[in-house]
């Protein structure tokens, strides 16, 4: 008896060891091959409060803490990175809202919008006291830049919904550039100027006089309810959504953090700003409050922004390429 039991117990023993060598089967969370390369996304951004918002992620993505990789590049015009978006050298871009529209009409649908990043950013400046609303607007002259543009149609429908003939109630008067407008402000005491920031931050530095008079973002919401004042997005090739949804995703969770932390720490982000060549660090500081760096995605995007394409189609359908883009256009949305 004793001998069969002893006979009994080598055997499990050589039982287990044969088990132990066995390699064992692969779980369902392990890989077979090499671990997959993160994804690179090309981001083009503009040199302004459309890229602003981006710094702290651009940031983070450079030293290696996303779960996906940037290459970032900085252009001084939209006419800049239209070429890019059309031969697909880049995959990701912040770029005026109506230009979203009308890339989506020259790629045929090869892009998307999926995100908000920018609300109203035009002010209405002067060397005075005289301009507390819009109705202290009615017979003044007014300088202005982008004849023919979003700036131009966002101040002729406030004018226009504010009760002033914006034909014959003001006298804009256009100007090519905005370097041009602060000259005439600094050699015109009194003179009243339409201006975005941050280039009104950097006037103020050259006009001590010169006071931001009226937030236009604040009487499009009184005036205009709606739909938002949308003055920049973040677009998206199509391929690259439908290639890497997750990885799109991850970055939209974290372009949102990107800009409330743009928001909550404008001096800390100014510094990001400046390294990124986005915009001067000391002006970055001071017009990040007034800049309306906003995020918004999905359904609460399409809402937003399609409202706006609506009005500017109705003024002028060339501003957004001659059609009114799709349901397919806004990524997220139902």
């Amino acid at each position: 008896m004793k001998t069969r039991r002893m006979f009994v117990a080598l055997l499990l023993v050589a039982i287990l060891a044969v088990a132990a060598c066995q390699p064992l089967p692969p779980s369902s969370t392990e890989t077979t091959g090499p671990p997959a390369e993160p994804v690179t996304f090309r981001l083009a951004g503009l040199k302004g409060p459309t890229s602003m918002g981006l710094a702290a992620l651009v940031t983070d993505a450079t030293a290696g803490k996303e779960s996906f990789n940037i290459d970032f590049d900085v252009v001084a015009s939209p006419e800049e990175i239209v070429p890019k978006i059309v031969r697909g050298d880049c995959d990701l871009a912040a770029v005026p809202s109506n230009l979203a529209a009308t890339l989506y009409n020259k790629t045929q649908g090869g892009i998307v919008v999926i995100a908000i990043n920018t609300l109203g950013v035009l002010d209405i400046v002067e060397r005075g006291d005289t301009i507390q609303s819009l109705d202290d607007l009615a017979g003044k002259k007014i300088y202005a830049s982008g004849q023919g543009a979003v700036p131009e149609y966002v101040m002729k429908l406030l004018l226009e919904r504010g009760g002033i003939d914006p034909d014959a109630g003001v006298q804009l008067e256009w100007m090519n550039e905005h370097s041009a407008i602060v000259a005439q402000l600094a050699s015109e005491p009194g003179a009243i100027a339409l201006l975005p920031q941050p280039f009104v931050t950097i006037a103020q530095n050259k006009i001590p006089d010169l006071r931001l008079a009226i937030d236009l973002n604040d009487d499009w919401s009184r005036l205009i309810q709606e739909s938002g004042l949308v003055m920049g997005v973040l677009i998206a090739r199509k391929a690259i959504v439908d290639d890497h949804p997750e990885a799109v995703d991850a970055f939209l969770q974290r372009y949102e953090e990107s800009i409330v932390f743009t928001n909550e720490h404008p001096e800390e982000t100014s510094i990001l700003i400046e390294n990124l060549d986005v915009f001067d660090a000391a002006i970055a500081k001071k017009a990040i409050p007034f800049c309306n760096i906003y995020f918004s995605s999905g359904e609460k995007m399409k809402q937003t922004l399609s409202g706006f394409l609506d009005l500017l189609f109705v003024m002028n359908p060339q501003t957004v390429g001659g059609a009114l883009p799709p349901d397919e256009f806004y990524y997220g949305a139902k």
